[in-house]
């Protein structure tokens, strides 16, 4: 039984998937996760971006050798300098003709397992989430689990009522260097769940907030989380220490799908997700409890 890790992407759309993942591994140093980028939208070959910056954080952190080399503003920093040389010495572009403020630009988002902590790095805008082992233990009355929260606080301004990007991976002079975020992990069962998703599934930054007749101010919670605890849900009910990471990444395409199919996917859409060890072993405890009662 030990901690599962992956990650999926998809798009609405008939044209290329902006959005890029995968998952990373340093054995030497014991850690493992997943990073996801958000090619921004309007910009001149960001796709190109997500998947530079985030194959060449890949590459840095594996080539670390020892934990105390880990350091992850460095590591943006030295992405953002391997961008940069890509762009310059890229035969798909003229480096000296395109616009360095609307070219190549995407947004970062790295997690990190290591013994004791989650390591969190992001520069840009999407969500992070700390979900409690036991969010699927409420009632029916309850539309969301409370003990699942965002940690994510987009880099972004309101510019003409609409969420603009102030800090992001890009070519131009933009800043870049990441929030980082350092979370003690839950030593005993339940245990968390760390996901990570671009703003096709949520972002602070894109919530409705409304006013009602009585001036009482409404937040409307996103409706891509309820599916996806419900899918994490039933991923977990099914004998769990036998659960492998392909499976995991299986549950987050079907995840996926029933968001294209119900029509709330509104964007390119990505999620990495770790579920910890501790999580996995207090599911099962469930899991063999009900099996006994069945019996």
């Amino acid at each position: 039984m030990g901690k599962l890790i992956a990650c999926a992407t998809d798009t609405n759309k008939n044209s290329i998937n902006q959005d890029y993942c995968l998952l990373v591994e340093n054995k030497i140093i014991g850690i493992s996760g997943v990073i996801i980028a958000d090619g921004i939208g309007s910009h001149f070959k960001s796709e190109i971006a997500a998947k530079f910056c985030s194959s060449k954080l890949k590459e840095l952190i594996e080539q670390v050798r020892t934990i105390e080399e880990l350091n992850l503003e460095i590591l943006y920093k030295d992405v953002k300098v391997s961008l940069m040389e890509f762009a310059k010495n890229s035969d798909e572009f003229d480096f000296n003709t395109i616009d360095k403020n609307s070219s190549l630009g995407t947004t970062l988002i790295c997690i990190l397992d290591c013994d004791n902590t989650y390591l969190i790095a992001y520069s840009g805008n999407g969500s992070i989430w700390h979900v409690d082992g036991r969010f699927n233990t409420f009632g029916k009355n309850f539309y969301l689990p409370w003990n699942s929260v965002n940690l994510l606080n987009p880099h972004t301004i309101e510019q003409d009522g609409k969420a603009a990007l102030y800090r992001y991976l890009s070519i131009s002079d933009r800043q870049y260097l990441p929030t980082i975020l350092i979370l003690n992990k839950n030593q005993f069962p339940p245990g968390e769940i760390i996901l990570a998703t671009t703003d096709g599934i949520f972002s602070n930054d894109a919530v409705p907030i409304g006013k009602d007749s009585n001036n009482t101010i409404w937040i409307k919670a996103e409706e891509t989380m309820p599916i996806l605890y419900s899918q994490l849900s039933n991923f977990l009910g099914r004998n769990p220490k036998d659960a492998k990471a392909k499976g995991l990444e299986y549950v987050l395409i079907q995840y996926l799908s029933e968001l294209k199919e119900k029509a709330i996917m509104h964007d390119d859409t990505t999620i990495g997700i770790i579920i910890s060890e501790n999580t996995i072993e207090y599911h099962q405890s469930i899991y063999e409890k009900q099996l006994k009662s069945t019996q």
